[in-house]
């Protein structure tokens, strides 16, 4: 970021003339409120710009930190940060009776809460982490804000800011933040908002909340180690999973690769823990959208115990089709195609030796000093083991709604079973399912609804293909325009 740097000459005369009275657009007190605002949203939206032209790591000196400190509201006489505490959403903060101060104005946090992580990798790693007022100010006027468009706006972008911080633990240390965001994100005002209502802010919904852990939650789990990944994010990943929203449930369900791939490459000399972990989570999918009991610690093997409960979950759903019941079913299935859709990132072209520990690393306890692609190329042992996942304990209660009586359910598992690895699918008891429910969707005739688009709305990916041609004719068929049953894909098949 800081490549490329300007003449010292020309920054000489910037500093001399311009920079000082940029630094008091964020103090400034000319006597009325909207025009002390509207310069300190000005400031607050040149900021990043000033810090990356002068160079983050002399910012203190350059009288930039505190510009910044006094734009969130961390003024001399308020060290703790705290200025973002009871706003009301007004153009102004309301006074603080501890002090007196004026808390800034609403669109000048939401302005730095969408550059603060920017600003932290313009000063560095080692700049950041020892700053404990910036770090401070981050978690008071940011995280904790009551504002649900500021935490919208931090959230959107915690994966980046956690990545400029340094690996490890200790303060200031990206490990030591770990059990503070899970306390915010499973706190009331994220993810615990999920059933509650409120017009305080009709501006900004509860659920886009939740929606903004769920897309970042990927960028989040590489950036910490398995057995924490374990403790804290697979909390937030379960509650996710869950929720009301579909959207929400949609956009987590991409983490369930990416943590089973951080267990995967945690335990590398492990092999009985890597098991219990990766067992823990497809058990849970199977307990949670499928309705499956699948026991306990008593030995009991996997196979045996879906095999056990596979006849009376086919009794139930033949019986009974609820919404809840059959939307959870077609959940399991993108989750599978999720799955599915990580291993064949770099397909063709896999890495030699693998894992996240043999990329580029310059942290601590082999965890990249900086974020890495989630979804990057698997090496041939996260292959293989993905391809055990899938076909020990994803696809043999997947196969099993090949007739269940939801024909949603057997659309959205047909183009789910088209995306596998090549290898998969021509198992021959995957192959067979598969043909089958090819054959039964070219029978389907749903006026203009694309049932051959294997990625409807671009949720799996650039990788799906398309399901097939288009359905034949039925004169070409040997049949009739109006002979036989015509069934749509909403209609049930009980």
């Amino acid at each position: 970021l800081m490549s490329g740097r300007p003449d010292p000459e020309d920054l000489k005369s910037i500093t001399a003339s311009l920079l000082l009275p940029f630094i008091a657009m964020a103090s400034c007190q000319t006597g009325e409120e909207t025009t002390d605002a509207e310069m300190r949203v000005y400031c607050a939206y040149s900021l990043p710009a000033v810090i990356l032209l002068f160079g983050g790591t002399n910012w203190e000196n350059d009288g930039l930190k505190q510009c910044f400190l006094d734009l969130v509201g961390n003024t001399k006489n308020n060290s703790h940060g705290a200025g973002a505490e009871g706003q009301d959403g007004g153009a102004g903060g309301p006074t603080d009776a501890a002090n007196g101060n004026i808390g800034p104005p609403l669109p000048v946090k939401r302005c730095l809460a969408s550059s603060v992580h920017a600003v932290a990798h313009m000063l560095g790693p080692d700049v950041v982490s020892k700053d404990p007022a910036f770090l401070a100010a981050f978690e008071k006027a940011f995280l904790r804000d009551p504002d649900e468009a500021i935490r919208l706006n931090v959230l959107k972008n915690l994966a980046s800011f956690l990545g400029s911080l340094t690996p490890g633990d200790g303060p200031g240390r990206r490990n030591a933040y770990l059990p503070m965001l899970h306390s915010i994100i499973m706190g009331e005002d994220v993810l615990g908002a999920a059933k509650r209502r409120s017009a305080s802010n009709p501006g900004v919904l509860n659920w886009r909340q939740r929606d903004a852990v769920a897309r970042v939650l990927p960028d989040l789990i590489v950036l910490y180690e398995a057995n924490l990944n374990r403790e804290f994010m697979w909390p937030v990943l379960k509650t996710l999973l869950t929720d009301s929203v579909s959207a929400v449930r949609e956009n987590a369900g991409w983490s369930v690769p990416v943590l089973l791939r951080a267990y995967a490459n945690g335990s590398a000399g492990n092999e009985k823990q890597t098991s219990a972990w990766i067992s823990e989570v497809t058990v849970w999918l199977r307990e949670t959208f499928l309705d499956e009991f699948c026991g306990g610690d008593d030995g009991t093997s996997s196979s045996f115990r879906m095999n056990r409960t596979s006849s009376s979950r086919r009794l139930k759903k033949q019986m009974t089709s609820t919404e809840g019941a059959f939307s959870k079913r077609q959940g399991y299935c993108r989750i599978l195609a999720a799955v599915a859709l990580a291993t064949r990132m770099g397909e063709g072209d896999l890495l030699d030796s693998g894992s996240l520990a043999s990329l580029p690393n310059n942290g601590v306890g082999g965890m990249p000093s900086t974020p890495i692609d989630p979804y990057g190329k698997m090496s041939t042992y996260e292959r293989d083991r993905f391809r055990s996942i899938l076909l020990r304990d994803l696809l043999p209660p997947a196969l099993e709604m090949a007739v269940d009586c939801v024909a949603n359910v057997r659309l959205t598992l047909t183009k789910c079973l088209k995306v596998l690895p090549l290898d998969i699918r021509r198992e021959s008891h995957v192959e067979e399912v598969l043909s089958t429910l090819e054959e039964e969707v070219m029978t389907w005739d749903v006026g203009d609804m694309p049932l051959n688009d294997a990625n409807p709305g671009g949720i799996l990916g650039g990788v799906a293909g398309s399901l097939s041609g288009d359905p034949p004719d039925a004169k070409a068929m040997g049949g009739s325009d109006t002979g036989g049953v015509i069934m749509t894909s909403t209609m049930s098949a009980c």
